[in-house]
């Protein structure tokens, strides 16, 4: 079985909208994004490649970590 790529997405001031899943800013920091699984919360955003990627780098507001695999 392959390795998936779970990013966290937070921001250091505010809250992730919630109305909408994914949210806006996925498809701003991924430009590859095509709908690969979400999970949501105002806290954060995380989201599940199956390659590795490259976020777009939006300021420190905007946090985007790379989650260890288990």
């Amino acid at each position: 079985m392959s390795n998936m790529f779970k990013y966290r997405i937070t921001y250091l001031a505010g809250k992730l909208d919630t109305s909408i899943c994914p949210p806006a800013i996925v498809s701003v920091l991924f430009p590859a994004f095509a709908g690969e699984p979400v999970e949501l919360s105002e806290s954060e955003c995380i989201i599940t490649f199956p390659t590795e990627q490259t976020p777009v780098d939006l300021g420190p507001l905007v946090r985007v970590q790379l989650l260890q695999n288990n």
